[in-house]
């Protein structure tokens, strides 16, 4: 019989060993197990990833071609100054007592005659406040109904109020014009704000004074946006206001200062030289000479203040109380204020995507008003670090014995005794 192939000598047959897995059996094994996540779904992944992409950059595309409703400008702050000093925080506001809760909605400018306040409200009313308990409707230009920015507008808000030497009301209505008010409810209208000035109506009534010869001057905190968008401003940054004056007499009215950021506050010096005028979005305020060598002039009083002055009155040690809005937004290592000032082009996009107003309600509370010294030197400041009882304050009616102390949002009027404040912090 023909023989087999030989074996070799030394040369063992290979033979599988127990236990060791060969490479058959590891491909086997890997066709028998289920596909992990990764390979079941790793294409889907990507697909989905560049989906979202795709949409991300059509989403870009669409928010950088959509038209913005502001041109908003650069504002470059100096760093925020130290709060220590005069500017150390308290608590003091805490103290304050609420009146008038849920009664009275937004009083934003105070003046007293005969142990009597009088005030606006946000439904478009001019209230009678006595004895800290009573309060009584005097008048109302507007019309029926209030209470939304939808109706503003129609209802009318009343804003800057001035007592004058005749013991009669000068109020300011941010939508329909200045009005004369007699304190028994009587009022006439003395200026519409449908009158234009180089083109423009009177958008922003805001606050109002009268100087010695019978004029009245006024701010017109924007010709471009009313009140009830105020946020826009605040976003924009633009020198849309002007301040205005009036002669009752003759009727003739023009514009004393363009180019104004937010005029807010205004206010008459003592020596009737010079009216204060607050620079809202410039967190400042700045001085308009009407006597003496340097008429028709304007400079700086204060600036780089913390947080945004709304209203100026006077304190009863011859200073001035300045009420102040969104102290946070100059807090901190890089305050909100000075990072979104510098990026206009950011503040541009973002109005495109999200209402200015949502933005504005997630700034942090923190009630906050400022007493200056003749000088324009901060020499005295009341706080409430968390907004538990003045979240924010407009304007502080300095009674001698206590300080009333208005908001325009806030649901009631603000009392601190006299006995609460802290001494006075010379510079």
């Amino acid at each position: 019989m023909p023989e087999g192939p030989r074996k070799r000598k030394g040369v063992q047959e290979a033979t599988p060993q127990k236990g060791k897995k060969t490479a058959a059996s590891w491909d086997n094994r890997l066709k028998k197990r289920p596909p992990t996540c990764w390979e079941q779904y790793g294409a889907w992944f990507w697909r989905l990833l560049l989906l979202e992409f795709v949409i991300f950059v059509l989403a870009v595309i669409i928010v950088l071609s959509k038209e913005s409703p502001i041109t908003p400008r650069k504002l470059e702050l100096p760093p925020p100054r130290p709060l220590e000093g005069a500017l150390a925080p308290n608590k003091v506001l805490q103290k304050a007592k609420k009146l008038f809760e849920g009664e009275l909605i937004g009083p934003e400018s105070l003046v007293m005659l005969d142990g009597k306040i009088y005030t606006g409200s946000y439904d478009g009313k001019i209230v009678q406040l006595e004895d800290d308990k009573k309060m009584t409707t005097i008048a109302q230009f507007g019309k029926e109904p209030c209470g939304t920015p939808e109706n503003e507008h129609t209802c009318g808000r009343p804003l800057g109020i001035h007592i004058s030497e005749q013991e009669t009301l000068y109020v300011v209505d941010s939508y329909l014009g200045v009005y004369e008010v007699n304190v028994t409810g009587e009022y006439t209208q003395i200026l519409s704000n449908t009158r234009h000035y180089n083109g423009y109506p009177i958008r922003f009534g805001n606050d109002i004074t009268r100087v010695p010869d019978g004029d009245f001057f006024f701010t017109d905190s924007d010709f471009k946006w009313e009140r009830r968008d105020f946020p826009y401003m605040i976003f924009e940054l633009s020198a849309h206001g002007r301040l205005v004056w009036y002669n009752p007499v003759t009727r003739f009215s023009n514009v004393a200062l363009f180019d104004l950021f937010f005029p807010n506050g205004l206010l008459l010096s003592a020596d009737k030289q010079f009216l204060l005028i607050c620079e809202t979005t410039q967190f400042r305020v700045i001085k308009y000479h009407i006597g003496g060598p340097m008429a028709g002039t304007k400079e700086i009083f204060i600036d780089n203040l913390p947080g945004m002055p709304d209203n100026i009155r006077p304190s009863k040690s011859g200073g001035y109380w300045v009420g102040i809005h969104f102290a946070t937004t100059r807090m901190g290592s890089y305050p909100v204020a000075d990072f979104f000032g510098a990026r206009p082009m950011l503040r541009k996009q973002i109005v495109k995507v999200i209402e200015p107003r949502t933005l504005i309600n997630l700034i942090p509370k923190y009630g906050l008003i400022i007493e200056l010294n003749k000088q324009g030197e901060i020499i005295r400041s009341l706080h409430d670090p968390t907004g538990e009882v003045i979240a924010s304050a407009s304007e502080v009616l300095d009674t001698g014995d206590a300080l009333y102390i208005g908001s325009y949002n806030a649901p009631f009027l603000a009392k601190l005794d006299y006995s609460e404040l802290p001494e006075i912090t010379e510079s």
